[in-house]
């Protein structure tokens, strides 16, 4: 059985040798997915890389934000960074990112499960005349094509340094040899060596990915099934040439006759939704979302409830045994369903965990969310009460210039009488 191949620019020490941390942030994550997205889309052939942002304590490292990078290929064939684009961007990055200042940590890129190749070094060589000790981030796609429940996230984080090769052996002989520099016989190479790393999330981020999970779960599986029956129903969607479709049947689509127009529909089938407004839409986005949930739970329990209703009923009433019924399941054609001791189990561990999601005192727990619910009310009645004052202060200055303008017009009249009578007396 022939050995694996050993890639050649992984190093053999250890990754805690180093002892350098990295801390990784999820926004870059998002970032560098959402550009492999579009770019599979998009059926884009170069090089897909970009540039980590980030702080460096020391040996204490951070990946904070990211962005895309412009790449070309050299004289060799090689993908290489456009360096007159990537400057100015880079400098366009740490300009805003001020606060807290961020410099540039490392870069990312497409790397297999066996660990950077000779296509990486190009770009990797210009990072590091930025950065020595700039790290790589490799995005291992085969594992989300392939994904197995409980893997970590599909990256790995290298640094790199210059290690010193062994010198060749010549043959193995007891001869003397001449005596070479040792200087000269050491040849330095780049080697990368894997680095472990947490995970960190700042509040701003935790803004972010709230955002995102709402707005992912406006993509309904409704709505997803509504779309999918609209497009292999008898009616077909049809653009009209101004960016507006509409629903036609397959037997007029020769005509050019609608059917049901879709682009201006009547007044009684106007999208309720329209009219919506932010808080009301989240609200809204968290409802589906939790109605998603619920149905798929029912599903499972009808799952469930479905295998157990088909066991053998000699099997149910304790008079076979696991193996003498799980043949009559196997004589029964698909009457019965097949007993599992395992699944047994496992329904019954379901079952007995089942009393610790419903909890023992209910009017406690009615009561908690009274007490909570009337908070609620109240910070609401306060936050009223407040605006109802600023509102009753900002009228009183209004009142108070309105009364000191009508003081500054009498005031010269005033003052013109007194100046009058002195003269007179």
């Amino acid at each position: 059985m022939a050995n694996p191949a050993v890639n050649e620019l992984l190093s053999a020490q250890k990754s805690s040798d180093s002892g350098l941390q990295v801390a990784l942030h999820p926004l870059p994550l998002l970032e560098i997915s959402d550009y492999i997205t579009r770019g599979y889309q998009r059926g884009y052939k170069g090089a897909i890389v970009g540039a980590l942002l980030g702080q460096q304590n020391g040996r204490e490292i951070t990946i904070e934000q990211s962005f895309t990078c412009k790449s070309e290929k050299n004289a060799k064939g090689l993908y290489e960074l456009d360096k007159l684009w990537f400057a100015a961007r880079l400098e366009q990055m740490k300009l805003v990112h001020k606060s807290p200042q961020l410099e540039l940590v490392g870069w990312y890129s497409l790397v297999s499960k066996t660990g950077p190749t000779p296509l990486h070094l190009p770009i990797h060589h210009q990072i590091i005349a930025q950065n020595e000790s700039a790290i790589l981030l490799g995005f291992h796609v085969e594992d989300v094509l392939h994904p197995v429940a409980g893997d970590p996230l599909p990256i790995t984080i290298y640094e790199s340094n210059m290690e010193a090769d062994d010198a060749p052996k010549e043959d193995a002989g007891g001869e003397d040899k001449e005596m070479k520099d040792s200087e000269a016989m050491t040849k330095m190479t780049l080697k990368f060596r894997e680095l472990p790393y947490t995970t960190e999330t700042g509040e701003a981020e935790m803004i972010a990915m709230q955002f995102i999970r709402e707005g992912a779960a406006n993509a309904s599986l409704d709505d997803a099934e509504r779309r999918i029956l609209e497009q292999f129903d008898k009616k077909i969607a049809v653009d009209d040439g101004k960016g507006k479709r509409r629903a036609v049947t397959q037997a007029e689509t020769g005509k050019g006759k609608a059917a049901d127009d879709t682009t201006y529909p009547k007044a009684g089938n106007k999208d309720k939704d329209a009219n919506l407004t932010k808080s009301e839409a989240e609200y809204m986005s968290a409802l589906q979302t939790k109605y998603n949930a619920i149905k798929m739970m029912k599903s499972r329990v009808d799952l469930v409830v479905g295998y157990l209703q088909k066991l053998p009923p000699d099997f149910v009433s304790g008079k076979l045994t696991t193996s003498e019924g799980a043949e009559v399941a196997h004589a029964s054609n698909g009457a019965y369903t097949v007993p599992s001791n395992r699944i047994l189990r496992q329904i019954q561990a379901l079952a007995t965990n089942i009393e610790l999601a419903t909890p023992a005192r209910q009017a406690t727990l009615e009561r908690e969310i009274l007490k909570e619910t009337n908070d609620v009310n109240l910070v609401s009645l306060i936050a009223e009460l407040v605006a109802s004052v600023n509102d009753v202060r900002e009228a009183g200055k209004k009142f108070a210039v309105v009364e000191a303008a009508k003081t500054s017009k009498n005031r010269p009249l005033d003052v013109l009488d007194r100046s009058m009578s002195d003269h007179i007396f």
